[in-house]
């Protein structure tokens, strides 16, 4: 294979690279280098590791659709392991084939219908945490309402069962586990977890605490004291249509875990994100009302009804587009690989990043990119848009297994708020992007509530 040249970038410091501009202005930093260098660019990560970034539709196709096979996901994946596992976000090649095909049938529509009531009743109970709040007039952050409500749907629509609860546990373990795989993924040399650092010591103990409560669960369903239409069981029903084997415990925990804690705090930041850009554009929040009051009046949604909040369906994709919570994903070439005349050569000390942040705001792909147009995504408009243009799920075979179910989940309780409350930021607050793992809004989304007449 005959590259022509090397990628372009920064040349950044002699030892440091551009590690230092990346942490302080990780989401600018791409922006600029790609307005500079092209559609193609390269910094240093330190002084051995680099990063080619891609911003390109067709590059993105190349190397998440069409040359699957030439790419794995790394070292970034094996840093999250540290908690998933060998969960279907982090795991590869034969091993990730089989458990995904084990996976999928659990996440058919007509298999999710069923967790609509699940996530109209966790909806409901959070309007009425919100009506006996001691004091109304009070500000109320979005963010952690929103964190707490998609972890409870997570933890019903997985093990029929609100894990959350369980003496206070869960939710102090899940933070503590996060905050480590955070650092982990974004560290330039991650210790060892063998080292009895304090954060260390403070993950293992997070992780004990969630690995006892998920094999629990598990060992209590196989011995039948428990039962549920959920996707644990429709996981523990899977079987190889090659072997007729079913997942193992420890393969059962690794995909509860993934989706679990991946499934509940994405959902949750593109939430977070949707009420910050509603409160700034009233016009849209009032139309998306209207649609609600159209398809649903004042009864309780159900399964049919999604597709018909198509308006619902645009407000978060735009959204997303804004702030995806995937905000980076990265590979690595298992195997030499050109991108328009440009090397992409198969080093562990090279990443090959894309960025759904930067692709989002490529002026000749969105108009206008920092405008928030909903609109952008009706049928007329989004005809003639190459579809690796937008991934806030994802692309190719590693698309986010739970697209389905998060957008009825967003949709749903989108609706339900909409119905009943109007938002209104706190005046003087304004939220700031966080990109970790996740791109969560730094320091949550204060908002007043004002009740609508009913």
């Amino acid at each position: 294979m005959n590259a022509v040249r090397e990628a372009p970038g920064p040349k950044g410091h002699w030892f440091w690279g551009s590690l230092r501009e990346r942490r302080k202005e990780s989401l600018s930093f791409f922006l600029r280098m790609h307005r500079e260098y092209g559609p193609v660019a390269q910094w240093r990560m330190g002084p051995v590791n680099r990063v080619i970034s891609l911003v390109d539709p067709e590059h993105v196709r190349h190397v998440l659709v069409e040359h699957v096979g030439r790419y794995t996901k790394g070292a970034g994946a094996q840093r999250l392991s540290a908690m998933l596992g060998n969960g279907l976000l982090t795991s590869e090649g034969d091993f990730w084939k089989r458990q995904r095909r084990l996976a999928q049938p659990a996440f058919h529509r007509e298999r999710l219908v069923p967790m609509v009531r699940v996530m109209e009743e966790e909806g409901r109970r959070m309007l009425e945490r919100w009506r006996e709040r001691p004091d109304p007039s009070a500000p109320l952050d979005l963010a952690e309402e929103m964190a707490r409500t998609t972890l409870s749907i997570a933890s019903r629509a997985l093990f029929s069962t609100q894990v959350i609860g369980e003496a206070g546990r869960v939710l102090p373990a899940l933070t503590v586990a996060q905050q480590e795989v955070n650092g982990r993924v974004l560290a330039l040399l991650p210790l060892p977890l063998a080292l009895p650092t304090p954060g260390n010591r403070a993950f293992l103990r997070a992780r004990r605490t969630l690995d006892a409560v998920v094999f629990d669960i598990i060992a209590r369903r196989r011995r039948g004291e428990t039962t549920g239409q959920d996707l644990l069981a429709m996981l523990m029903e899977a079987r190889d249509a090659d072997t007729g084997e079913g997942m193992t415990d420890a393969q059962l925990r690794d995909e509860l875990m993934t989706l679990f804690i991946a499934g509940y705090e994405t959902t949750a930041n593109a939430l977070s994100w949707t009420w910050s850009l509603l409160s700034q554009h009233p016009e849209v929040e009032e139309r998306a009302r209207a649609e609600v009051a159209r398809v649903l009046g004042e009864r309780a949604p159900e399964a049919e009804d999604i597709p018909k909040l198509r308006y619902l369906s645009q407000v978060l994709e735009e959204s997303m587009r804004i702030h995806p919570p995937a905000w980076v994903l990265v590979r690595q070439a298992l195997e030499e690989d050109v991108l328009d005349g440009i090397r992409i050569p198969a080093d562990p000390r090279l990443i090959v990043a894309i960025s759904p942040w930067t692709l989002h705001r490529q002026p000749d792909l969105w108009p206008d990119p920092e405008r928030f147009d909903p609109d952008r995504f009706s049928p007329e408009r989004a005809a003639g848009r190459p579809r690796m243009a937008y991934l806030p799920f994802g692309a190719g075979q590693r698309l986010c297994i739970g697209t389905h179910f998060a957008m009825m989940e967003m949709v749903l309780l989108l609706a339900q708020v909409l119905r009943r409350y109007r938002l209104r930021r706190v005046p003087g607050t304004k939220e700031h992007e966080e990109p970790l793992v996740a791109l969560r809004p730094k320091g949550g989304v204060p908002m007043f509530l004002e009740p609508l007449a009913s």
